[in-house]
C-alpha cells in the first residue's frame, strides 16, 4: 500500500504543471477587460481564470540579456482594435533604454486535435508568436497574451528602470509601469551552451514562395538572425555557401574502382546501380576524339553477379562544340556471367546495325568529332527502376585503321601521382565570416558524404569519387580534403567550431563502419572536431569521438564519466521520444521543459544540445501530390517512413523538431513571396531563458575560479547554488513543474554575480 502511496506521489509530481493563474499577477480588475502579467515560464491556456492577488510588473536582468513576461487580457465582452506601446526605460539618475530595445509579440495558439502521447491533452496551446504589427481583437472569455521581450544593451547602467506600457482598448488607455532591475554584470555575446538545430532550406523555399537562389539566401539570412536572437546556432550554415571540390585527374566517373573483385591489375570498374529513380552508367571522364569514318572495335572483359544478367554497353556521339548529337547512339545489350566474359561492340562506319530487319543504330555521324562510352549494369529505361551490379576490366576502344587504343585508361588502373584535389573556399568564407566571426553561431555540421557509403556493391564502407575506404588513393583524397578544410580552419581562427556528424544514431551492427570513418579523420586530420548521435549510447563507441550526443532520457552520468574526464564532451538531444513525463520539446507539453533541458545540462556537465529540425513542416510522402501541410492548423509533426504507407505517416508529435513558424498562414493557397523571417515559438522564447541561465552557472564557476581570499563568502554561497538537487530535478521525468523555483535561484545567482563583480572592481 505505501509503495502505491509513493508512485502516485511520484506521477502528482510529474505530471502536474504549474498554473500561470497561480503565479500571476492582477494588475486592472475594474474595466470590462482585467489585465494580468506573469513570468515568461508559463503557457497562459485561453482559459486561464484570472489571478486574484496583485503586483506590479517587475523583471530583473543582466546587461547583454533578453528578459521576458507576458501582459494577459481577460475581457468580459469582444474587444476590436486594441493597441499597446511602451516607453523608454529610466531610472532616475537620467539614464535610460530605448524602447527600441523592447519587442512585442502576439500569443496565439493552435489547436492539439491529436495530442503527442497518452499522456498529454487535446486542446489550444499556446506557441506561434508573430509580431505586434497593428491593432488587434480578443474575444469574451478567453485570455489574450501579449509577449514582451526587453533586451538590456551591454553597456546599460545597472539599477532600477521604469517604463509605462499604453494599452488603449474600448476608447480608453490604460498605463500600466513596468519596473526592471539590471544586474552589474553581463552575459556573453557567444553563448556557453552550444547548439544544433537543422534548418531545411527546401521548405522555406516552398512554404516563401521563393524562386531564385538569391531570393533563398535572403530569407535564410533572416532565419539566422532568428537563431541568433534566440541564442541557439543553425546545423547547415553552409548549405547556401558550399565548399566547393574537384577531383583532378580520375579517367572513369560514376562507378567504382573496386579492389576485390578484378580481372587483371590491382583494379576493376564496378558500375552498380542501387536507385530506382535513375540510370546509373560508369562513363570515361573525358570525351575520345574520333574520326567518323574509320572503324572502331570495343572490347571489354565483363562480369555480372549472375549468369544471364543482362547490361548495356553504348556510345555517344559529339560535334565539334562537344554537344551530344541525339538520335545517334550506338551499343547493344549483352549477356553477364559470373565468371569474367569478353564481348565487343564494333562500330561500322558504313553500315547500320540491322537486327530482323530494323535498324537498331547508325554508324558515327559525319559531323561527330568525339564520342564517350558507357557502361549500363542492366537495360536504362525511362523511370530508372531498374537496379544492377556489372564489373568491367581491360577495356579498350580500337582504331581498325590506325590500330591505336583510344582509351588506354580502359585497364582501369589509377596512376596517384595524377591524382589531385583543387578545393574551393570563397563561399564558404563568406558565409563563415558572417555567421561564425559577426553573428557568433558557436558552431557548423560538416557532413562529410565521403565517408559514408558509396554507390559500391560490397563492404559498408567509406567512397570518394570511386575510390574506396582502404586504398592509397582514397587516403590521398581524404588527406587533401579534410587535411586541408583543417589548415584553413586554423589559419581563420574557425577550427573547433566544426563538428563532422557525418552518421546519426548507428546501430550496433554500423560500428564496425563507424570506427572505421572515425579512424580516417583521425589519420587525416586528427584536430577536426568528431561528433555522433547516439539513440542507444554505449561505452564501447564512446572512444572514436570528441564529441558524444545521445537522446537525454538515454544519457547515463556514470558511464559517460570516464569519457567527459578524458576531455571528450557530451552534448544532448531531444526527439520525438519519450514523451510525457519526461522533458520533451512538445507543444502540449510544460512550459518548463525547454528551460529544464538547460538546467539538467548544466548538472550532466553538458555543453550543446541539439534538436534534429527547427521547421519540419511538412512530410511530402504524407500528404497528397502537390499539398503542403498547413502548421498553423495541424502543429502534428509526421515523418513519411519508418514504415508508413504512402499518405499516411508516423505521428512524432506536436512541434517535434519545429520552433519556427513559416509567415505564410495558408500555404496552398497564398503564393505571396514572402521576403522575410519566420515565426518564432514560445517554446523559443523558454529555452533561451535556460540558455542564458546556464551562462550563469558558468559565470558563477569563473567567479569561483578566479576568487582571492576575500572573496570566501561568495565563494561558499556560490557553491550552495549550484549544487542545487532534488528541488529542481531528480531525473528527466520528476522535476519540478514550478518555474518560480528556477525564477528563485535564476535571482540569487543574478544577486550573487554582482557582488562579485562590484568586489572584483573595488
Amino acid at each position: 500500500m505505501m509503495l502505491r502511496f509513493i508512485f502516485i506521489q511520484i506521477l502528482f509530481i510529474a505530471f502536474v504543471s504549474a498554473s500561470a493563474a497561480n503565479n500571476g499577477y492582477l494588475l486592472e480588475k475594474d474595466s470590462p477587460c482585467k489585465v494580468w502579467w506573469t513570468g515568461n515560464t508559463y503557457k497562459v491556456m485561453r482559459d486561464d481564470p484570472v489571478p486574484t492577488k496583485k503586483g506590479k510588473v517587475v523583471i530583473q536582468s543582466a546587461r547583454n540579456e533578453a528578459e521576458g513576461f507576458q501582459l494577459v487580457l481577460s475581457p468580459e465582452t469582444d474587444l476590436n482594435n486594441i493597441s499597446v506601446s511602451i516607453s523608454d526605460f529610466n531610472d532616475q539618475s537620467g539614464n535610460s533604454i530605448s524602447s527600441e530595445n523592447v519587442t512585442i509579440r502576439l500569443v496565439e495558439y493552435v489547436n492539439i486535435a491529436k495530442p503527442s502521447g497518452i499522456y498529454h491533452h487535446a486542446g489550444w496551446y499556446p506557441d506561434p508568436l508573430p509580431l505586434y504589427e497593428k491593432p488587434f481583437d480578443a474575444k469574451a472569455g478567453e485570455n489574450r497574451p501579449l509577449w514582451f521581450t526587453v533586451k538590456v544593451p551591454e553597456n546599460a547602467v545597472p539599477g532600477k528602470y521604469t517604463a509605462t506600457i499604453s494599452l488603449k482598448l474600448a476608447e480608453r488607455e490604460m498605463l500600466i509601469p513596468v519596473g526592471l532591475e539590471i544586474w552589474d554584470f553581463a552575459i556573453p555575446d557567444v553563448p556557453y551552451m552550444r547548439s544544433a538545430f537543422n534548418l531545411y532550406s527546401g521548405l522555406v523555399k516552398q512554404y516563401h514562395n521563393l524562386e531564385t537562389k538569391e531570393e533563398l539566401k535572403q530569407v535564410i539570412d533572416h532565419y539566422f538572425q532568428s537563431f541568433r536572437e534566440y541564442r541557439i546556432s543553425p546545423q547547415e550554415i553552409f548549405d547556401q555557401y558550399p565548399i566547393r571540390k574537384t577531383v583532378k585527374g580520375v579517367k572513369w566517373t560514376g562507378g567504382t574502382f573496386d579492389p576485390e573483385t578484378v580481372f587483371a591489375g590491382k583494379y576493376s570498374y564496378q558500375v552498380n546501380d542501387n536507385s530506382v529513380r535513375a540510370n546509373v552508367c560508369g562513363t570515361g571522364a573525358e570525351l575520345i576524339k574520333v574520326n567518323p569514318k574509320h572503324p572502331y572495335l570495343l572490347k571489354w572483359w565483363a562480369k555480372t553477379p549472375k549468369n544471364g544478367q543482362q547490361y548495356v554497353v553504348t556510345v555517344k556521339s559529339y560535334d565539334a562544340n562537344r554537344k551530344q548529337i541525339y538520335w545517334q547512339l550506338q551499343g547493344l545489350i549483352y549477356g553477364g556471367s559470373t565468371e569474367w566474359k569478353q564481348d565487343s561492340l564494333f562500330l561500322d562506319p558504313v553500315n547500320p546495325l540491322d537486327v530482323e530487319g530494323l535498324i537498331v543504330s547508325r554508324p558515327i555521324p559525319d559531323n561527330a568529332e568525339f564520342v564517350s562510352v558507357h557502361l549500363y549494369p542492366h537495360m536504362p529505361l525511362k523511370n530508372g527502376q531498374q537496379t544492377g551490379t556489372v564489373w568491367f576490366d581491360n577495356l579498350s576502344f580500337v582504331d581498325v585503321t590506325t590500330g591505336e587504343n583510344l582509351l588506354p585508361y580502359g585497364d582501369f588502373e589509377q596512376d596517384i601521382n595524377e591524382l589531385n584535389l583543387e578545393i574551393d573556399f570563397s563561399e564558404f568564407d563568406f558565409a563563415a565570416h558572417k555567421y561564425l566571426d559577426d553573428f557568433g553561431f558557436t558552431g557548423f555540421r560538416f557532413k562529410v558524404p565521403e565517408l559514408r557509403q558509396g554507390p559500391y556493391l560490397g563492404r559498408k564502407t567509406g567512397w570518394f569519387n570511386g575510390f574506396i575506404n582502404g586504398t592509397e588513393e582514397y587516403k590521398k583524397l581524404m588527406t587533401l580534403f579534410l587535411g586541408g578544410l583543417q589548415d584553413h580552419l586554423e589559419e581563420n581562427g574557425w577550427l573547433g567550431k566544426e563538428y563532422l556528424y557525418w552518421i546519426d544514431e548507428p546501430k550496433h551492427e554500423d560500428y564496425e563502419f563507424v570506427r572505421e570513418g572515425m579512424k580516417t579523420i583521425q589519420t587525416v586530420a586528427p584536430k577536426l572536431t568528431r561528433f555522433i548521435t547516439e539513440n542507444n549510447p554505449g561505452p564501447e563507441i564512446m572512444d572514436v569521438t570528441d564529441i558524444g550526443c545521445p537522446v537525454l532520457v538515454k544519457f547515463d552520468p556514470e558511464k559517460s564519466k570516464k569519457w567527459m574526464e578524458q576531455g571528450r564532451e557530451m552534448w544532448s538531444y531531444l526527439m520525438c521520444w519519450p514523451k510525457n513525463p519526461h522533458v520533451n520539446l512538445f507543444i502540449d507539453a510544460d512550459a518548463i521543459n525547454m528551460r529544464m533541458w538547460l538546467w539538467m545540462s548544466y548538472r550532466y556537465n553538458l555543453t550543446g544540445i541539439l534538436v534534429w529540425s527547427s521547421n519540419v513542416w511538412n512530410a511530402e510522402g504524407c500528404s497528397p501530390p502537390g499539398v503542403l501541410q498547413n502548421i498553423w492548423e495541424d502543429p502534428m509533426t509526421y515523418k513519411d517512413s519508418y514504415g508508413a504507407p504512402v499518405g499516411g505517416g508516423m505521428e512524432f508529435g506536436n512541434g517535434d523538431g519545429m520552433f519556427f513558424y513559416p509567415p505564410n498562414r495558408d500555404p496552398n493557397n497564398d503564393k505571396t513571396k514572402y521576403l522575410r523571417g519566420p515565426v518564432p515559438s514560445l517554446r523559443l522564447e523558454i529555452m533561451r531563458e535556460g540558455i542564458d541561465d546556464y551562462d550563469y552557472m558558468i559565470l558563477l564557476e569563473k567567479c569561483i575560479e578566479n576568487a582571492d581570499s576575500g572573496q570566501k563568502g561568495l565563494v561558499s554561497k556560490a557553491r550552495k547554488l549550484l549544487s542545487f538537487g532534488t528541488e529542481v530535478f531528480t531525473n528527466d521525468s520528476v522535476y519540478t513543474k514550478d518555474p518560480e523555483v528556477l525564477m528563485n535561484y535564476r535571482k540569487q545567482m543574478g544577486e550573487l554575480l554582482e557582488q562579485f563583480n562590484r568586489v572584483s572592481r573595488k
